[in-house]
């Protein structure tokens, strides 16, 4: 019990930190569809994020192994077909190491709700824990922004390429999981430093 009480109060603390003195991965996952009880986690990107800096060199994309990859509508959606999948990491490797490079950062992705659960139920079936620090989702503080301001929030206004955009962030190749990691880490950034700046406050 006061093993518990030490860390609950230690990550409070931590958590209590200026969020430009927090450590951030930015992630973004690639499926076959949108159930994680049903459809398949096909590939994973992430980066490591040190406020005001992307490490690139963190940088890592894994296509996932099965044993029967059923693309659905892939093709059409990430461009991934049925040869991208000739090299791919045992989803075990993959969630090992993306256990280690969580513990203790925040777990930033655009439309996280998506992501962690697709996330969540493959370190279950492998008997991993991901324990990230906090979680931030790009998409619900911009949505949460908009809204504040009573901005309408018009259909395909808060895809990772629109709210960019609203920052004067380049374009990318959108539904790549590296380039969306890479994109959301820079809207991560630029959402902070344009409404918390340097200060104490934090972004979650």
């Amino acid at each position: 019990m006061f093993g518990y009480l030490k860390r609950w109060w230690l990550k409070t603390i931590q958590v209590r930190k200026s969020w430009t003195h927090h450590t951030y991965i930015a992630l973004d996952i690639e499926t076959s569809g949108l159930n994680p009880n049903t459809d398949q986690l096909l590939a994973v990107a992430w980066v490591e994020i040190k406020p005001p800096v992307i490490d690139y060199k963190t940088g890592r994309y894994y296509l996932i192994k099965h044993d029967q990859t059923d693309l659905k509508q892939s093709p059409v959606v990430h461009g991934l077909v049925s040869k991208d999948f000739l090299e791919t990491t045992e989803p075990r490797a993959m969630l090992e190491q993306l256990a280690e490079i969580l513990r203790g950062k925040v777990l930033v992705c655009h439309h996280i709700q998506l992501d962690w659960s697709f996330l969540k139920h493959a370190a279950r079936q492998h008997g991993i824990k991901l324990e990230p620090l906090a979680l931030f989702d790009t998409l619900a503080f911009e949505a949460k922004r908009l809204k504040r301001q009573q901005h309408h929030i018009e259909r395909g206004s808060l895809t990772l390429a629109a709210c960019r955009a609203r920052y004067g962030l380049p374009e990318y190749n959108a539904h790549h999981a590296f380039s969306d990691a890479v994109g959301c880490g820079e809207l991560m950034l630029a959402q902070g430093y344009k409404f918390a700046g340097s200060s104490k406050s934090r972004l979650w």
